[in-house]
């Protein structure tokens, strides 16, 4: 009996914790690895998984971008170069309003570390998780429905 009632408890804190990970923006594995390993003294940690995120990001937009520019449009129903260029500029548009609200959003989740030590690590927690968002959406486009 003792056995279930531990595991029922075991079970119980684990999904506790992560439905609290999964709610929370800011919460995330690589500051929290950052923090175990530099305590308060981590700001060059964050500054490079920081970076590490904005690259995987930055080379994901930039390879999906590529791939549109050379897409050949004739395999669209009705395509025309003129539909190819405002997808483009569209995609710029969009990624770059993305980044605004993604600065913005982040500076919001943040809000309840401000004035602590905290705030640099929820700063960072929210852009990589979004940033891991953002590169499975842009991995989601497909210019081509047909394949």
């Amino acid at each position: 009996m003792k056995k279930l009632l531990l595991i029922s408890c075991l079970l119980l804190a684990s999904n506790i914790s992560l439905a609290y990970e999964a709610e929370n923006i800011t919460s995330n594995d690589e500051v929290i690895a950052c923090i175990d390993k530099y305590g308060e003294e981590n700001s060059e940690c964050l500054g490079e998984i920081e970076k590490k995120s904005t690259d995987a990001l930055n080379k994901t937009y930039a390879a999906r971008l590529k791939e549109m520019e050379h897409f050949d449009y004739t395999e669209w129903w009705m395509g025309d170069e003129d539909r190819k260029k405002r997808m483009i500029e569209i995609f710029k548009r969009s990624h770059a309003e993305w980044l605004k609200y993604r600065d913005d959003y982040c500076n919001v989740a943040a809000t309840g570390a401000q004035g602590t030590h905290f705030l640099g690590n929820a700063s960072v927690g929210c852009t990589i998780n979004m940033n891991k968002r953002r590169i499975k959406e842009i991995q989601m486009l497909q210019i081509n429905n047909l394949k």
